[in-house]
């Protein structure tokens, strides 16, 4: 993976505050990892960013079924892989897999998958 494709690690004040950068930035790209110290919540860069760890403020929380890794066909999985190195230097609890795993939820049409 080459420095361009490889994941950013974007700091925020608030899960707010990084859910409408997600949003509005052009300079943050799916699959980056979004840090809230604040909040205890590390999170991924999609079209509705999404929590990895138990806490999630204002991000999308997964359902239960598959692992962050593997969801979208793994599109995530670099970037899943900075985020639990970061909640785990962070000391954040991590979302089991088997509690609520797989699609962030759709807020505008409910559970999409």
């Amino acid at each position: 993976m080459s420095d361009t494709t490889k994941p950013a690690v974007w700091i925020f004040d608030s899960t707010g505050e990084a859910y409408g950068a997600v949003q509005c930035r052009d300079d943050i790209r799916d699959g980056d990892v979004l840090v809230v110290e604040s909040e205890q919540v590390i999170g991924i860069a999609h079209t509705w960013p999404f929590a990895l760890t138990e806490a999630h403020g204002e991000l999308q929380r997964f359902r239960k079924g598959l692992d962050p890794p593997t969801w979208e066909d793994g599109k995530h999985a670099p970037g899943v892989a900075v985020a639990e190195r970061e909640a785990a230097r962070m000391g954040f609890p991590l979302t089991r897999v088997d509690a609520v795993a797989t699609a962030p939820a759709d807020e505008n049409k409910g559970d999409r998958a």
